[in-house]
């Protein structure tokens, strides 16, 4: 995970995955709100969470290869036709990266966001309407402050220590 106070150098590959980072939350905000309304909102939130998972600068290997592979699983439930359990899968790697920018960055209820994707999730493959909508507006909303944060924030912030990730 990133440490702020410290500003490895970054070249251009480095500033690419962290603005398609950033822009995965953007897509999340964006397809969560649409979530309880059209059917194109799961694949719209599939690929945020492909943006995040194909751009993460977290130190600890064994974190970040469950996020990709949560990627990779909701990927993979997509294709088979599996759209809830792809929907799922790819709301555990947003939730995941939530609860990790909350420690990083200390931003405001992230490290709720598992719980409250979960229950998102939970409303949606149960058709429970008001539940889902209610969800939806929690997590936009959350997702909103993280992304606006995330983009305020210097690029190298994502970064951190080159020399502590583990390959």
């Amino acid at each position: 995970m990133a440490d702020p106070h410290i500003k490895s150098p970054m070249d251009v590959l480095d500033k690419l995955t962290v603005c398609l980072y950033r822009s995965g939350f953007v897509f999340a905000a964006i397809f969560t709100a649409l979530l309880p309304y059209y059917e194109f909102a799961q694949i719209g939130l599939l690929a945020a969470a492909l943006l995040c998972a194909s751009s993460l600068h977290i130190y600890l290997k064994s974190f970040r290869l469950l996020l990709q592979f949560s990627t990779w699983l909701a990927l993979f439930f997509q294709i088979i036709g599996q759209t809830e359990l792809a929907l799922g899968a790819a709301l555990v790697t947003l939730g995941g990266l939530c609860f990790k920018e909350y420690f990083c960055f200390r931003i405001f209820a992230l490290n709720l966001m598992p719980i409250f994707v979960a229950l998102l999730w939970v409303t949606k493959v149960m058709q429970i309407t008001l539940g889902l909508q209610i969800l939806c507006v929690i997590c936009t909303a959350l997702f909103t402050v993280l992304a606006i944060q995330k983009w305020r924030m210097p690029l190298h912030f994502d970064i951190g220590d080159k020399g502590k990730y583990q390959i």
